[in-house]
């Protein structure tokens, strides 16, 4: 999707970890997150140097702004998608609240990411140096990172709540609607491939969500910076990590570890874009993951 996509609507491109590029005054791009204001031909050239995807378009059209949250899947614009789908209220709110957050989390990566590298380009020593030129990784403590994942794994976990009403009407098995969106997959007659496909959105997305929430509410180390921080990349550039444990389902916060290196936006951003798909195959065409 990206190779085709038209970059040049808009002034800023958020990407995972919080690399965000902006065009200046004559046009060209630049690494915000770069003490340098290091500069980059395309958005596609950030995908191939740093095998990020882009998370957030954002540009202005007829003096309005406008924003567009990327699939993390192949498709076509979330917001654009969830204006097309013949939706039930309560489902096409809280898709829409997917999207507000996970816009938002992508921002507070980007705005972190800058305000980093602006502390670092005043601070500079003796020798003409700055302090961040010695260091690789810089901890930190940031916390409001996980107040939007928890919240976005909150509306995950609702989506699949309301979207069971769909489902029950298409593959109904009786007559009263049941109760939550476990017990209708139990109650539903579905096709195999469609039964396959909605499984693999349980255990890969619903379930999982409702891991991570669970240990955010619980276990995240508040006052720690064992959970977040700044990773340096050539050119100075710097990167934001919200980690993650790679066994959320631990109970003990000792047990924890964080080998796979899971980051809250991407985890969250993959978890809405296949709410979308998910939504996209029992309302609409089937076709949101399509080139």
């Amino acid at each position: 999707m990206t190779k085709n996509f038209p970059w040049e609507q808009f002034d800023t491109v958020t990407f995972e970890r919080g690399i965000c590029i902006r065009r200046d005054e004559t046009g060209d791009w630049f690494y915000a997150n770069s003490e340098n204001a290091m500069s980059v031909s395309d958005p596609n050239t950030v995908l191939t140097n740093f095998g990020v995807r882009p998370v957030l378009a954002e540009g202005s059209s007829q003096n309005t702004m406008v924003s567009f949250l990327l699939p993390a899947i192949r498709g076509r614009l979330l917001e654009i998608y969830r204006s097309e789908l013949d939706l039930l209220k309560p489902l096409k709110y809280v898709m829409g609240s997917m999207l507000y957050h996970c816009s938002v989390l992508a921002r507070l990566y980007a705005e972190e990411c800058t305000k980093f590298v602006e502390r670092a380009t005043g601070d500079i020593g003796s020798d003409g140096i700055t302090s961040r030129e010695k260091e690789n990784k810089r901890e930190t403590s940031l916390e409001a990172p996980f107040y939007e994942f928890e919240t976005l794994m909150t509306k995950i976990i609702l989506g699949y709540e309301y979207i069971r009403y769909p489902i029950w009407r298409k593959y109904k098995s009786g007559t009263e609607t049941p109760h939550n969106f476990a017990d209708t997959l139990k109650r539903c007659k579905f096709p195999p491939a469609i039964e396959k496909r909605i499984t693999l959105s349980k255990d890969n997305c619903y379930l999982p969500a409702k891991i991570f929430r669970h240990c955010i509410q619980r276990n995240l180390d508040i006052g720690s910076s064992s959970w977040c921080m700044f990773e340096k990349k050539y050119e100075l550039l710097w990167l934001f990590v919200a980690r993650l444990p790679d066994n959320p389902e631990e109970k003990s916060e000792k047990k924890f570890t964080f080998d796979q290196e899971l980051d809250a936006l991407t985890v969250a951003w993959e978890y809405v874009s296949e709410f979308f798909a998910l939504t996209d195959i029992i309302v609409g065409k089937g076709n949101l993951s399509s080139t």
